[in-house]
């Protein structure tokens, strides 16, 4: 997905700042946005109302936004076809397409804020439940890209931005998160797939175990957080400020071998569960 293209723009920079091995030559990053996101609001919200030129012009690049839910009509453009939104940086600084990257992400967690339904039940200090698999989400994609990726498996363990982030006050955004700021630090991420009965309820209250006790056994065993959303409804209902799916999000500080080793528990645990009720996940082929 990322490439850099022999593409010199010529002259001298002028100026004493650290030069990049790729300086002069025009960069190209890539980031994905998952199909549950891919819709024109989004388009909107990254790159609408003069957004776009004012990103470009702050950042020194080009950005294009092709795929599912972008309103483009061009068919020759990279991108087009796809199933979810794409978003294409160009530029001949790829500390710029960094920094416009992380702009872009930033405003995708600002979407997700404002667009999770309100709930008078839901404590203001945590994060929307959508936002872990999205940052999860985007740190796969932006592994995926790097030249230097050989694992392209899907739902691997990356380095995400953390879906808690620092509670200070925040009263320019939604009300019901005016406590939550944007993830700063980063941690070792995997998402994993909850299997489904055949009334299409999810199957997940088994992974925290009789009043909490897995939970409290993936930190002390594993130094894993593990957050399951989108299965604490009444009657098997979906939770309504779930933007995607119900899944498992499994995060350490410490090491990605934790989270891989935390993983491999999970899965035996719904395997044997699968076995037992006769619920499956093969309804998931992405």
């Amino acid at each position: 997905m990322d490439s850099g293209l022999k593409t010199s723009r010529g002259g001298d920079h002028g100026d004493s700042r650290p030069r990049d091995d790729n300086d002069g030559e025009l960069q190209i990053r890539t980031m994905e946005i998952p199909e549950w996101l891919s819709n024109l609001d989004v388009t909107k919200h990254l790159v609408g109302g003069g957004k776009k030129a004012d990103l470009e012009k702050e950042y020194e690049c080009t950005i294009l936004v092709t795929g599912e839910g972008s309103g483009g009509k061009d068919p020759s453009a990279p991108g087009y076809d796809l199933p979810h939104l794409l978003v294409t940086m160009s530029g001949y600084d790829i500390r710029q397409l960094g920094r416009v990257r992380r702009a872009l992400e930033d405003s995708l967690i600002e979407y997700i804020i404002e667009n999770t339904p309100d709930n008078e039940e839901s404590d203001r200090r945590r994060p929307p439940p959508s936002l872990g698999r999205m940052l999860y989400s985007l740190a796969l994609s932006s592994a995926n890209a790097s030249p230097k990726t050989k694992d392209h498996s899907k739902h691997r363990t990356v380095l995400a931005r953390a879906h808690y982030g620092h509670q200070a006050p925040r009263r320019d955004r939604s009300d019901q998160y005016e406590h939550y700021a944007p993830p700063s630090r980063k941690v070792w991420s995997n998402v994993v797939e909850l299997p489904t009965d055949e009334s299409g309820d999810y199957h997940g209250r088994f992974l925290a175990g009789k009043n909490g006790s897995l939970l409290e056994y993936y930190r002390t065993k594993f130094n894993c957080q593990v957050n399951i959303y989108g299965v604490w409804g009444e009657d098997g209902e979906n939770d309504p400020q779930l933007m995607c799916e119900p899944y498992v999000l499994v995060t350490s500080e410490e090491a990605k071998q934790n989270v891989d080793s935390c993983l491999k528990f999970i899965e035996h645990r719904i395997m044997e569960h699968e076995e037992k009720y006769g619920v499956s996940r093969e309804r998931y082929s992405h």
